[in-house]
């Protein structure tokens, strides 16, 4: 009986989280916990305020009392599956949906550039941990560009599930590439959509498009995504951009109109990111 447990930094109160699996203990589950921090409003109770007087600053002290939240809840969790000894039966998932947004003043995503709502590294590379006693290797560092995508057929594979065969699917299985039974890329390629906006990641390249204007970065050896290096590799802007509209042509425009637009200048051109 494989139980099945995704934390997302990003609700379902804890103390509910726990009491439901004391509930279901003795029987398969899915359990989704989208935690409701850290996020704005920044709010805390005074029990992790105290925890850092050391911090001046009045929204990063906010902020760091509700990821200390998120752990001592995160914490709980786990202790009461350790309590049943569900703990090598249950695959957990933790991420965080996107990178800390800047526009709080409260956090940093350095050293990645940018942070939530962007296509930049520090709005799309997040903690993603998979923890499965005897079934995943303890303590790796996989290194390869993964996808939220990649939940859905890695549970599907826990549970001896089969993926539709009617349809075409994003995610990949991940449990073969950690245990080292795969030893390809997960993924040839990763596209980012927002508004008029675009990016495609080929390897360790990275293309971003906005107001008729490319940035090209090696992310092998400039992870900030600082060195535009489109003029010197323009091959490789145009085969990144040819894979983006062909994957591009098989989406639908959105249905509804962004909820904000938030105006930001990158390398002096102003450019309009979509909510």
């Amino acid at each position: 009986m494989k139980k099945i447990l995704i934390l997302l930094s990003n609700g379902f109160e804890i103390l509910e989280a726990a009491a439901f699996i004391e509930h279901h203990r003795n029987d398969p589950f899915f359990l989704y916990v989208p935690y409701n921090a850290p996020h704005t409003p920044l709010q805390a109770t005074l029990q992790y305020y105290e925890r850092f007087p050391h911090i001046k600053d009045e929204r990063k002290r906010v902020f760091a009392a509700m990821v200390s939240a998120l752990d001592d809840g995160i914490g709980m969790i786990l202790a009461t599956l350790k309590k049943h000894r569900l703990d090598n039966n249950t695959l957990v998932i933790f991420l965080s949906d996107n990178g800390c947004a800047l526009y709080t003043q409260a956090c940093s995503n350095d050293p990645l550039r940018l942070g939530k709502v962007t296509p930049y590294e520090g709005g799309v590379r997040v903690p993603f941990c998979l923890k499965w006693p005897g079934q995943i290797p303890t303590g790796i560092v996989y290194n390869h560009a993964v996808s939220t995508l990649d939940i859905f057929p890695t549970i599907l594979d826990a549970v001896n599930g089969e993926m539709p065969q009617d349809r075409v699917r994003d995610g990949v299985n991940l449990l073969p590439h950690l245990r080292g039974e795969e030893t390809n890329r997960p993924h040839g390629m990763l596209f980012w959509r927002n508004g008029p906006n675009w990016a495609v990641r080929s390897e360790n390249w990275k293309l971003f498009y906005a107001e008729d204007h490319f940035w090209l970065y090696d992310l092998s050896n400039d992870i900030g995504e600082n060195t535009n290096l489109t003029a010197q590799k323009p091959a490789i802007v145009k085969t990144m951009t040819e894979a983006y509209r062909e994957w591009d042509s098989r989406n639908v425009e959105p249905i509804w109109a962004p909820r904000s637009v938030i105006p930001y200048q990158l390398d002096g051109v102003n450019i309009q990111w979509h909510i």
